[in-house]
């Protein structure tokens, strides 16, 4: 990775990194899910959620120069796609049980970074992930009213792989 050429303490660099490196994700997650040929229902939950996300992956584009993206976006887009791609093929509580756990990890991750006092001594930064947490939780709140609390034991380990990996994957984001 070229020297950055922003103010960024190390610390934001690798959260910004990161996040970027999420909503890189987030995006592929539909992208997967919407490969999969879904029912109409899904599809346009699929297509409304992307949109969002889009606009996420667009902000984080605008604070984080490209010089500081992260090394490995191919494999983020691949992870994502596999993680919307796969619970496809189970139905639609799965993606919704998926998209649950993914954004209860990433709303932990923002609100974790909301408070650091690098965010509070960056208030347009800080502004801007305290909005994108907004639409996470919202969007966590709507899969899991569509998931239903039942879950088998392949589920809970699905959705249990999906946090352990985004939080493997943010780690490994922040350094490359």
């Amino acid at each position: 990775m070229a020297a950055s050429t922003h103010d960024f303490s190390r610390w934001l660099e690798g959260e910004l990194r990161s996040d970027h490196a999420g909503e890189t994700g987030a995006v592929w997650i539909y992208k997967g899910v919407l490969a999969a040929r879904p029912d109409a229902q899904l599809r346009q939950f699929c297509e409304r959620h992307l949109k969002t996300e889009e606009n996420h992956l667009a902000q984080m584009n605008a604070l984080l120069p490209r010089d500081a993206h992260s090394a490995l976006l191919p494999l983020w887009r691949l992870a994502g796609f596999l993680t919307g791609f796969i619970p496809a093929f189970f139905g639609q509580k799965a993606v919704y049980q998926t998209i649950e756990a993914v954004e209860a990890f990433v709303q932990t991750h923002y609100q974790q970074q909301i408070v650091h006092p690098d965010l509070i001594a960056a208030p347009d930064i800080r502004a801007t992930l305290e909005a994108c947490l907004t639409d996470e939780i919202s969007h966590k709140d709507e899969a899991a009213s569509l998931a239903g609390t039942e879950r088998s034991a392949l589920a809970r380990l699905w959705c249990w792989l999906v946090g352990a990996g985004s939080k493997h994957a943010v780690a490994l984001a922040r350094l490359l």
